[in-house]
């Protein structure tokens, strides 16, 4: 069986790879990018692959398209995908607005390994084994 596809969004580069390799170590195959606009033009071009992006985690500050701005973007296109936000402690109006979003859940920094992946596995479980990500036509 192929490994469930997961982008990791986040401009802090120490993060990014901390996150690639946890989520690798948990058995994902993980495509790590630095911003908004490289996570929206990656989860566009595996639409037509034989690896969709499965799910996002996204950090909301970075530069370019921002995390707002990306999951903005992905609602505007009607691609259905669930939303990992990585957020900082003391963001509750932040927290609240994301999770008025369908399909979009808040992880707070700093970020625990066991609780990261046990979300993770918890969505995929959740989500049945054939149910791909719907794009528009």
């Amino acid at each position: 069986m192929p490994k469930r596809h997961i982008l990791v969004a986040d401009d802090e580069l120490n993060m990014l790879r901390s996150l690639e390799f946890i989520l690798e170590v948990g058995g994902y195959k993980v495509t790590g990018v630095k911003n908004g606009q490289e996570a929206l033009d990656r989860i566009l071009n595996a639409n037509n692959s034989d690896s969709p992006i499965e799910l996002v985690i996204t950090d909301i500050q970075m530069p370019g398209l921002n995390g707002m701005e990306l999951i903005d973007e992905l609602l505007r296109l009607e691609i259905d995908i669930p939303i990992f936000v990585i957020t900082a402690y003391g963001r509750s109006d932040l927290t609240k607005t994301l999770r008025e979003k369908d399909s979009i859940e808040c992880i707070d920094k700093p970020i625990d390994d066991e609780e990261l992946l046990g979300r993770v596995n918890r969505l995929f479980k959740n989500r049945s084994g054939n149910e791909k990500v719907v794009y528009p036509n």
